[in-house]
């Protein structure tokens, strides 16, 4: 259990510190543009409850795949393909999905996805950090 909390911690505020960074210094001034009118504006802000939640809850079922996963290699490598696997289901995918189905044009939503990608590979590094030793003991 406090494998479970220490990595719910850490890895949510490596997932929001690597967002928050590629957001402000990347999407920001490179997207926005590109979204035009279709974007929240500065001014109206964020939904924080909600964005702080979803990634809470993108964490813990990152840590609770994670578990289930048989990975092969060490935490590096492991934490590295979980993440860009995690983030492209999640990121590219999604954004592709909502930019289907919404007025979101589908370019900058698809180059969006991409950039979000780093967040879910940082929060998947602490997590394969965490379980490095037991999954060294499941492997063996």
């Amino acid at each position: 259990m406090k494998k479970i909390i220490l990595s719910l911690i850490l890895g949510f505020i490596a997932n929001n510190m690597v967002g928050t960074l590629v957001a402000k210094f990347v999407l920001n001034p490179l997207l926005n543009p590109m979204f035009g009118e279709t974007i929240r504006s500065e001014e109206a802000g964020l939904e924080f409850p909600a964005l702080l939640g979803g990634y809470l809850v993108l964490t813990f079922l990152m840590i609770v795949i994670y578990r289930n996963l048989q990975l092969e290699g060490n935490w590096m490598k492991k934490g590295l393909l979980f993440g860009l696997w995690a983030g492209g289901i999640i990121f590219l995918s999604g954004h592709l999905i909502v930019a289907g189905w919404s007025i979101l044009p589908p370019l900058p939503m698809l180059l969006s996805g991409i950039l979000d990608i780093p967040s879910t590979v940082a929060t998947a590094m602490v997590i394969a950090y965490i379980y490095r030793n037991e999954s060294r003991r499941t492997a063996h």
